[in-house]
């Protein structure tokens, strides 16, 4: 029995491996995930939240229980196999976690890379595992950095397809938190990706905005699209 959990646990990770190759092939969201609607009504999604992420409003990253671990200034995001995430456009994915460790070899770019990494677990954990339990007050603490640069400040639903639409930072607060039955999860994992995107491209620098047009899978220019009339980086590190 014991073998036979082992090479479950071995396809998983090779899938989990799979699918973080993937990213960086231009899966789409709705690929990789599902919601299932809980007896609350809510959208929770399958995998499991991050096991950290940075306290809005503070230097801190902290765990889900609120303990504070170490300062946002040494924290570099991992994956499950505990790698170093390389600075480039991939969403955040189920088991990257941050961990901490010196920046001090660490470029301006990678080191944003990371800051936004430690902003982005918390929103993602919000809107995929805990919308239940956050409030209104709590989700506008979590997005204050998007709202600092505009980043999501419109919807769009009348779209030909779902991948066509997209929610501002209140309407998929909103949704998620009556979605009516709907499985919303390709909605959430766009506003996920974009709004870390966008975020990205304002807190790097040209070059880097370049790679990520330049690696995109389906030729987009990410930064171009946030609509960036001037760009506000992350106090510098």
């Amino acid at each position: 029995q014991r073998q036979g959990q082992g090479q479950q646990q071995q396809r998983q990770g090779q899938g989990q491996q799979q699918q973080r190759q993937g990213q960086g092939q231009g899966q789409h969201p709705q690929d990789r995930y599902a919601c299932n609607i809980s007896q609350e009504g809510f959208c929770i999604f399958t995998g499991s939240p991050h096991e950290n992420g940075l306290n809005p409003g503070t230097g801190d990253i902290v765990d889900r229980k609120g303990n504070v671990l170490f300062p946002v200034t040494e924290a570099v995001a991992i994956n499950h196999l505990g790698d170093v995430l390389s600075a480039k456009g991939t969403p955040a994915f189920d088991g990257d976690r941050l961990a901490k460790m010196s920046l001090n070899e660490m470029t301006q770019d990678e080191k944003a890379f990371h800051n936004v990494m430690a902003v982005m677990f918390p929103i993602r954990n919000a809107l995929m595992y805990d919308i239940g339990q956050v409030t209104n007050q709590e989700w506008n603490a979590l997005v204050k950095e998007l709202e600092e640069r505009q980043i999501k400040e419109k919807t769009f639903t009348g779209g030909p397809t779902p991948r066509d639409n997209y929610y501002s930072r209140q309407d998929i607060y909103n949704l998620a938190r009556n979605p009516n039955g709907r499985d919303i999860h390709h909605d959430v994992m766009k506003f996920l990706e974009e709004s870390g995107l966008y975020l990205l491209c304002h807190v790097t620098s040209n070059e880097f905005n370049q790679m990520l047009q330049d690696s995109h899978p389906e030729g987009h220019n990410p930064c171009g699209d946030a609509g960036i009339a001037e760009k506000i980086p992350f106090p510098t590190r």
